[in-house]
C-alpha cells in the first residue's frame, strides 16, 4: 500500500512538472522586432499581439501614414528591452497570438491608450475598452485625425 501511494505521488509530481513545462512553452521572451502596429517578431517567431487592432498597410488619415505611425509608436515602446509574451494560440496565418508586455506594461494597453490601435472586444473581452474611450476623449493618435470610414477595413468591433 505504501509503495502504491508513493508511486501515485511520483506520477502526480511528474504530471505537475509536465504541466509547468507546458506553461513555460506558452511563454516567449526576448528582444523584439516590430513588423507593424500589432505584430512583432522574437527569435524568428512572428507574434500577433492579442486583443487589439492597428491600422493596416497603406492606411492614411489626413495625409498621415497611420500604419507607419502605429508601428513607430510600438517600436518606441519596445526599444531594445525584453518583451515577454504569453501565447494563447495561433491565428489563420499560423502566427502565435499573444499578450505581450515590456517592463510589466501591456503593449495592447499602451497602443490603444495612445490612440494608435483600438480594442477588439471579440478577442480582448473588452480589456482595452477603457483605454480606447480615454484615447478617443483626449483625441489621441488616429482619434485626432480626419480618418476615412474604411480605416479599419470591414472588420466588426462590437
Amino acid at each position: 500500500m505504501i509503495l502504491l501511494l508513493a508511486a501515485c505521488g511520483q506520477m502526480n509530481g511528474d504530471a505537475g512538472r509536465a504541466a509547468a513545462a507546458g506553461d513555460q512553452s506558452d511563454r516567449i521572451a526576448g528582444v523584439a522586432s516590430v513588423i507593424d502596429g500589432d505584430t512583432i517578431e522574437i527569435h524568428g517567431q512572428r507574434i500577433r499581439l492579442s486583443g487589439f487592432d492597428s491600422p493596416e498597410r497603406g492606411k492614411t488619415c489626413a495625409g498621415t501614414n497611420v500604419y507607419q505611425k502605429a508601428a513607430l509608436f510600438l517600436s518606441d515602446q519596445i526599444g531594445s528591452r525584453t518583451v515577454t509574451c504569453t501565447s494563447t494560440g495561433k491565428d489563420s496565418y499560423e502566427r502565435s497570438v499573444a499578450t505581450c508586455s515590456v517592463n510589466g506594461a501591456d503593449l495592447g494597453d499602451l497602443m490603444v491608450g495612445a490612440g494608435w490601435a483600438r480594442d477588439w472586444p471579440k478577442y480582448s473581452q473588452g480589456a482595452y475598452a477603457d483605454s480606447e474611450a480615454r484615447a478617443r476623449a483626449a483625441r489621441k493618435g488616429v482619434w485626432n485625425l480626419d480618418c476615412p470610414n474604411d480605416l479599419w477595413g470591414n472588420r466588426k468591433y462590437d
